[in-house]
């Protein structure tokens, strides 16, 4: 995804503030600066247009249309600059080299919002001098707008199988996008990308790659508390809000196999085999437990600090030491019900114990006892990316030792909070049916 320049467009935005000022040699009184910009855009020609800068690309115009858009706009200048256009913006430079423009360069910079047909564009002259217009004008406004154009990719089968766990994100992000006096900022969510994108095997396993993006729905957008390369698109949706843009799934048996949201620079290497090894590394240790689980006997002499607690006291008690490599985040200790279903089994949970975190320097000693083959206890914790991960206490068959299996609690079907609305496609909206316990 093509960015703006920072510096230009820092510099630009600068220009329209009240502290920047005009330059040193710019007129004083501003009206040859004022013509300098409609003067420029009435005779520019699209063998001058040597480069496009859009938010995305600039495929979606050409250099002949942009000129007759330049051309016409300069009937619809108006004196009173548009307030709040900072969502969209657009460089064209007449001058410059491929790939080294800059803002000495001559150029023009138009900055849009939601406010419709609203312009402010600055003229750059290439030679220190800039001038500012503001424009009233339908067609540059939406062929600036229109540059922010989402790409929508998406297998429907694909996402209706994982919609619930992928509509329960979209609640929590939703709900966690708030500012000092707005708690609804985002009504709902549409689905611009899910798709596989590959699948990778190894020693550990097999998993199966979906790029995934939500496009998050606002009534207002001056609430929303911006950060990082969140952005605007041009139907007005919130979009780069989710960092985790990765879907990834283990394994193919089950309605429901392991999974990790995963973020949006997973890949990365020089050359294609240290960029599928290093992708398959951080995929491995995503789905390897956060917390190892022992015989408390086993590894307990020399540990003088720790959490204790007990969760039952029927005899035959077993004595399990919970730790972990680094600190995670809401820890929980859980009560587990089983209950049978047609191909599998289906887990309620209870909270028993939690912790805001479980430190690596301080380990926890639960008390527990093992009735049978299915699991009675369990753990819990917050991975990086906001998911609670879940695993069942087990005794191995094979050599009795203590190990962790991951499982997905059982949906409660329930509407979401503040009603957030589901857009699975444009044409068609729903409520979310289902919150995980």
């Amino acid at each position: 995804m093509k960015r703006l320049p920072i510096i230009v467009l820092t510099f630009a935005l600068c220009l329209l503030t009240a502290g920047c000022g005009a330059k040193p040699n710019e007129p004083a009184d501003g009206d040859s600066a004022k013509a300098g910009i409609v003067e420029r855009m009435a005779t520019v020609k699209a063998e001058e247009i040597k480069y496009i800068s859009s938010f995305f690309s600039r495929e979606h115009v050409s250099a002949e249309d942009m000129a007759s858009v330049l051309n016409a706009a300069t009937e619809h200048h108006s004196e009173q600059p548009g307030q709040g256009l900072d969502h969209y913006t657009m460089e064209i430079y007449l001058s410059g080299e491929p790939d080294a423009y800059n803002s000495s360069d001559e150029h023009f910079v138009f900055f849009a919002g939601l406010d419709e047909n609203h312009i402010n564009g600055i003229y750059f002259n290439g030679k220190g001098d800039s001038s500012r217009m503001s424009f009233e004008d339908e067609a540059l406004y939406w062929l600036i707008r229109n540059g922010y154009r989402t790409e929508e990719h998406i297998d429907k089968n694909a996402y209706e199988h994982y919609q619930d766990l992928l509509d329960r994100r979209a609640q929590r992000l939703a709900a966690q996008c708030a500012s000092p006096s707005r708690t609804d900022i985002l009504t709902g969510y549409e689905v611009v990308q899910f798709y596989q994108k590959e699948v990778l095997t190894d020693e550990s396993g097999s998993y199966t790659v979906y790029c995934w993006e939500p496009a998050f729905l606002t009534a207002s957008p001056d609430d929303i508390p911006w950060a990082g390369g969140m952005y605007l698109d041009a139907d007005g949706r919130l979009c780069a809000y989710e960092q985790y843009t990765y879907f990834v799934t283990k394994g193919e048996t089950g309605d429901f196999p392991a999974y990790r949201f995963l973020p949006w620079d997973l890949y990365n290497g020089e050359t294609e085999d240290a960029e599928k090894a290093h992708t398959l590394q951080r995929i491995r240790q995503a789905f390897e437990p956060a917390v190892q689980a022992c015989w408390a006997e086993d590894v307990l002499d020399g540990i003088s600090d720790y959490h204790e607690v007990s969760v039952s006291t029927a005899e035959p008690l077993a004595r399990v030491l919970l730790s972990c490599e680094y600190a995670v985040k809401d820890f929980k200790v859980l009560g587990i019900e089983a209950s049978p279903m047609s191909n599998s089994l289906s887990f309620s949970t209870e909270e028993l114990y939690a912790l805001d975190e479980l430190s690596s320097d301080r380990p926890l000693l639960l008390n527990m006892t093992f009735y049978g083959l299915l699991p009675y206890y369990g753990v819990s914790y917050v991975d990086d990316s906001g998911e609670t991960i879940s695993y069942s206490i087990n005794m191995s068959g094979e050599d009795g030792s203590v190990i962790l299996t991951e499982f997905l609690p059982y949906t409660q079907c329930g509407t979401a909070p503040n009603g957030l609305i589901i857009k699975n496609t444009k044409a068609q909206s729903t409520k979310i049916g289902c919150a995980f316990l």
